[in-house]
């Protein structure tokens, strides 16, 4: 249940901006389409409000964490963790 999508698409509608290919399950995001390069069907996890970043990919067994202290200045990731999330799809 976690792991799983709970958005409508009304709300997926809604959160395009922010979404970027993820829903929420219970507790924290889910990717559900591959929109980058990172996303992966079933990675799931959170990106706090001073850019820390958390996620887990069930299918590879891989874990990210980064941990910064960059204030959020909008609702899309900052570029350290694009660029992070880009090192970690390719490792």
């Amino acid at each position: 249940m976690m792991t799983t999508d709970h958005t409508n698409p009304a709300q997926c509608d809604i959160g395009q901006l922010f979404l970027e290919g993820r829903g929420w399950g219970f507790g924290g995001s889910v990717d559900i389409e591959p929109t980058n390069p990172w996303n992966a069907a079933g990675r799931y996890g959170w990106v706090g409000g001073t850019r820390t970043a958390a996620y887990v990919i069930p299918a590879t067994g891989a874990v990210t964490i980064l941990l910064t202290q960059v204030a959020a200045m909008g609702p899309v990731p900052a570029p350290v963790i694009r660029e992070f999330w880009w090192y970690a799809a390719d490792a």
